[in-house]
């Protein structure tokens, strides 16, 4: 124990249950009563805080916090993006692995079917004077920048909730998260367009990753944790043995990886040990089972690490100790020892990403 600790935004609300439950899978319990936000740590070194994923970000930048988890879109909305370090994008939300998607919705007789029916529409308002047209949203600074891009003379208008309710009267149209789109459909909404996608982010404080190197080694080892747990819900193990050795190149699919492989020898077995989707396994093990193997059975895994996967974080990057600092007009720049010397760590590809493509879409006002 080193008696430092890292102070860890978790997010509040509908990611609260799926984000304790994947520390849970990878041995950390966090724990405490609705009256407090801190909550307790079987790990002393992490202090876990519970605050509403608008918060974190903002709590992260500015360093009361030294990591958090938040969807982008929060990270975004808070205009942070350029000012966190992204370390992990996690695969999941509050109901599904899948992301969560910011979309535009109208009422069902709002005769408007595409992002071309409401530009004309906000336009023709235009020219007859009357009252702007008015999106009822949470998200307010990514709608408007999306109305931006896509050329639509439109307001968005905070929304402290129930926002599917707001839409025909309190304002014409709503831009709101959904999973599945079945809240929306039963409030009479029909969705035009997507706006957002949004994964839940694994994110740092620029100082603290940077520059101590006690809370950067503890965030990574963290961040492969979490990748690990949730990318081994998808794989298991198979452990095949035979007298002979067993073919299994060609039945293995192009996800699967054999981690170890021994080919017979004296009185020794074939024996190998294969990481794998799950939902191969129904046509992969009656094939090996064919092509000779004695023995094989499938196992669950807790926590899968894989090298390949933790490389795949565009954002992050490796720091060492410093060897000097100087100033340049661009700010601080650090040389380090035996480390890439960052280009930029932004979320700035992501969001990009985020933002959908859509059809005609006119360049960044």
């Amino acid at each position: 124990m080193t008696g430092q600790a890292l102070r860890l935004g978790i997010p509040k609300g509908s990611l609260e249950e799926a984000t304790l439950a994947v520390f849970h899978k990878v041995g950390l319990q966090f724990t405490g009563s609705s009256r407090s936000l801190w909550l307790n740590s079987n790990d002393p070194e992490i202090l876990p805080v519970m605050l509403r994923p608008q918060e974190i970000p903002v709590y992260v930048e500015s360093g009361r916090l030294d990591a958090g988890l938040a969807g982008l879109d929060w990270i975004v909305e808070r205009d942070v993006e350029q000012r966190v370090v992204l370390l992990a994008k996690l695969q999941y939300s509050k109901q599904t692995s899948k992301p969560i998607r910011w979309v535009l919705a109208v009422p069902d007789q709002m005769k408007v079917d595409s992002i071309d029916d409401l530009r004309v529409l906000c336009e023709e308002r235009g020219i007859r004077g009357e009252r702007q047209f008015t999106i009822a949203t949470e998200l307010t600074r990514v709608s408007n920048l999306w109305l931006a891009r896509n050329g639509i003379d439109a307001q968005a208008e905070f929304s402290w909730g129930a926002t599917e309710a707001k839409a025909g009267y309190f304002a014409d149209a709503v831009i709101e998260a959904t999973e599945t789109g079945s809240s929306l459909r039963a409030n009479g909404l029909r969705i035009v367009a997507d706006v957002f996608t949004s994964r839940t982010q694994f994110f740092a404080n620029k100082d603290a990753y940077r520059l101590d190197a006690w809370k950067r080694e503890k965030l990574d080892g963290l961040a492969h944790l979490l990748i690990g747990a949730l990318r081994a819900e998808d794989l298991v193990q198979l452990t095949v043995v035979g007298e002979h050795e067993v073919s299994l190149e060609d039945v293995l699919p192009p996800e699967a990886r054999i981690v170890t492989s021994v080919s017979p020898a004296g009185h020794s077995s074939f024996h190998a040990i294969v990481t794998l989707p799950k939902s191969s396994i129904p046509y992969v093990l009656p094939a090996v089972i064919a092509r000779g193997a004695s023995d094989a059975w499938v196992s669950t895994l807790d926590i899968h690490y894989t090298k390949a996967a933790a490389e795949v974080q565009p954002e992050r990057k490796q720091y060492g100790a410093p060897k000097r600092v100087s100033m340049s007009p661009q700010g601080i720049r650090m040389d380090r020892l035996g480390a890439q010397r960052p280009e930029s760590v932004s979320l700035a590809s992501d969001v990009k990403a985020g933002f959908a493509k859509n059809p005609k879409e006119l360049p960044a006002k």
